[in-house]
């Protein structure tokens, strides 16, 4: 038997189980910072392996080494929290946690690289060194987990990294791989917009934040549309808008949660200006008071352009001809694994996991109704593994 098939052949055999671990992870989603069953489950898995995994971050983190031997050494990470989400998927194995759901596939991520861990355990024929495996909590919120576990010293001494990502734009089978810029840096920001509260047969006597407030939400697209190239990729968008509790009082106050997207800290910059500037004037025209505030940046995701090339080509070597698609634009979406790129070299992929049959149901990441093709759990596996083969490989590619 090849390797090549062996391959494969370890990858069908648990995949049964590993789509197991994923549905029992899906069931039991975990917020942001509260990854703590998530942790217990992956690290359990770790130690039932042979593996000795360590718990940071108040147990919702764990990490491990996979030793073979002296040379080089790589991370493969994962994350591991879900949204406030109220699941409407209608899948037998949906969410129990009301308001919580895998709507971006961490659960997904998650249990690929648990099963990647199988896999490097029986090939330890085909690369030496050492893999540290990472399963990271509180990517959705800033400032997000990779940045805390490299602020506490966490993050393992390694020569580059890789994770990936579910995504809808491929078919389940391949995988997207960009070289140089890809996922979007972001910026958070809440704009905090004081008027004076009163009845609403009465707004001669107060000063409406939600009219004050309702302009900005126009207001502040015009710095994409007007202010930035449309050559540029740039978004802004207002998640949020959050005031009053009744119909005919006119409240105090009114919220806006927001984000800004690019992939240039310049531009950023001067966006997070305009946005002081314009919430400022807008604020004075209507008598309030508003004040913006700006929450922790994620960087932009960068790939090294020969790491990304050598992993595609192994990729296709084990996998077939034409399933790693090369990207051409980036994206919009945004990524803390930019963290780890700052410090280490590495490639942030995406994991194609739209059904091919005809089934995909048009919702995207994000959305109540997401469902990505178990069948994409396959490609995953082998494609952490690939990774591996790419920086660690004792044999080239050809010869698997």
């Amino acid at each position: 038997m090849t390797d090549k098939k062996k391959i494969v052949d370890i990858v069908n055999n648990m995949y049964p189980e590993i789509v197991g671990i994923r549905r029992n992870i899906h069931q039991n989603p975990e917020l942001s910072g509260q990854e703590y069953k998530t942790a217990e489950l992956v690290y359990n898995r770790l130690k039932n392996l042979g593996l000795d995994p360590v718990y940071y971050l108040e147990k919702t983190s764990v990490i491990t080494p996979v030793k073979n031997g002296a040379g080089k050494s790589v991370i493969l990470r994962a994350d591991m929290d879900a949204l406030p989400i109220e699941e409407k998927s209608g899948l037998e194995y949906c969410s129990t946690s009301r308001g919580v759901m895998h709507a971006c596939g961490h659960d997904m991520h998650t249990s690929i690289l648990l099963g990647a861990a199988s896999l490097l355990l029986q090939m330890k024929h085909l690369w030496q060194g050492t893999v540290h495996l990472l399963f990271q909590p509180s990517e959705e919120v800033e400032p997000g987990g990779a940045y805390t576990l490299l602020s506490g010293g966490h993050l393992p001494k390694a020569d580059s990294i890789f994770g990936l990502h579910v995504n809808t734009d491929h078919d389940t089978g391949t995988v997207g791989v960009k070289d140089g810029l890809d996922f979007a840096g972001i910026t958070a920001f809440d704009v905090v917009v004081n008027g004076k509260g009163g009845h609403g047969a009465t707004p001669e006597v107060t000063v409406d934040p939600i009219v004050c407030a309702s302009t900005l939400v126009i207001q502040l697209q015009t710095l994409v549309s007007r202010e930035v190239s449309p050559f540029v990729p740039v978004t802004l968008t207002i998640g949020e808008f959050k005031a009053g509790s009744q119909r005919n009082v006119i409240p105090d106050q009114a919220l806006l949660h927001g984000t800004i997207r690019c992939h240039s800290r310049e531009l950023l910059e001067k966006l997070m200006n305009r946005i002081t500037e314009m919430v400022s004037a807008t604020a004075q025209s209507f008598r309030t008071q508003a004040e913006v505030n700006f929450l922790k940046t994620f960087p932009p995701t960068n790939n090294d352009p020969s790491i990304a090339a050598h992993f595609a080509s192994v990729f296709e070597s084990i996998v077939g001809e034409g399933t790693a698609i090369i990207r051409h634009n980036p994206s919009m979406y945004a990524e803390d694994f930019a963290f780890y790129q700052q410090i280490l070299k590495g490639v942030f992929i995406h994991l194609g996991v739209r059904q091919k049959n005809g089934t995909f149901n048009g919702s995207g990441l994000h959305s109540s109704s997401f469902i990505p093709d178990e069948e994409a759990i396959r490609t995953g596996i082998i494609a952490h593994f690939c990774y591996v083969m790419s920086e660690l490989g004792i044999r080239n590619e050809s010869e698997i």
